[in-house]
Parts: structure tokens; sequence; C-alpha cells
């Protein structure tokens, strides 16, 4: 069975940071765009983790993610992705499903409370899923812009992104 580390990304920020926690989980996981897996293929799934960026303390909304993009740092960053299903919109679709779930999100600052992974974690709990494990939450910084995808994250995120890929593979284990 496969574990799958299901994201919305923006910047590219966050499907750096579950291309990473897929790394540490090993070769059982995927990390896969919310334009890339179907809701409904998710119950033969092992476990699901599922990230997004915090919008005003939560989930993006499409007028958010407007707003967001509309704020580009200047004409040398990265383009935004807009085209993704919104995270909220691919939580809705999924079936009931019997399995351990967590969440995760990227943040520009502050300690992991009300944010787009406590969302996340509400829907996977109204969906049947149980909590594997708190969820994590990942920093960026815009003073890090620059012409390539995720590069906002701050330095070392995405090892511990790797290593609490690693602890969600041992509590799976």
């Amino acid at each position: 069975m496969t574990i799958w580390v299901v994201y919305e990304s923006l910047w590219g920020n966050t499907a750096a940071v579950a291309h990473a926690i897929a790394e540490g989980i090993g070769d059982e996981a995927t990390a896969v765009s919310t334009s890339d897996a179907v809701p409904a293929d998710a119950s033969g799934l092992r476990a699901l983790i599922a990230g997004a960026p915090v919008h005003g303390m939560s989930l993006p909304t499409t007028q958010s993610l407007s707003t967001a993009a509309a704020h580009k740092v200047d004409q040398d960053h990265a383009a935004p992705r807009t085209d993704e299903p919104l995270m909220r919109d691919w939580l809705r679709e999924l079936p009931a499903l019997a399995i351990p779930a967590t969440a995760f999100d990227t943040r520009v600052r502050g300690p992991l409370g009300r944010g787009a992974a406590t969302a996340i974690i509400r829907e996977e709990a109204a969906k049947g899923c149980h909590l594997l494990a708190q969820p994590k939450g990942f920093r960026v910084d815009f003073r890090n812009a620059g012409p390539e995808h995720a590069d906002l994250l701050k330095e070392g995120e995405l090892a511990k992104a790797r290593a609490w890929g690693a602890e969600l593979a041992g509590l799976l284990s």
C-alpha cells in the first residue's frame, strides 16, 4: 500500500517540503500535487500526509492565491502556480478513510497553531482518519526570494522535513 504526501504549492516551497517528507518516509511514499492526486483513489492508501501554505491563518482560498500572486517579490522571482486545485477542495472530495493521517504547512513565522495544518487535520478527521502525529510547520522567509521555486525556505527546513518523514515512517512500522 502507498503513502501519499499531497500538497498545494504556490511558489514551490510546500512542494519541496512534501518531496523531502516523502524521501524521509522511503520508497512507499509518493509526493503528489492536488492536481495529480485523484481523491477517489485515496481509498487504497496506507496513510495520508497533506500540506499547504498558510494564507490568513488557514488554508489558501482562490482570493488569497490571487492576492499572493499579485504580490510577487520582483520580476526575477519565480512565477507562482495558481492552477492547482485548492487543498480545501481536494480534502472535501476524499472518500471516507480509516487510515493514519497528519498534516504540515509552510508559514512565514510563528508557532504551529492556527494555520493550514490545523485546518487539514480537522478535514482529515472528518473523513475518518486518525492522527498519526502532531502536524508540523516549516518556515519560509521572503528575504530569500530569487528566481527558483522553493527558494523561500529557511535554511535547514528540507533536512527537518526529511527527518520528520523518517519519524513518520517509524510510527507507521
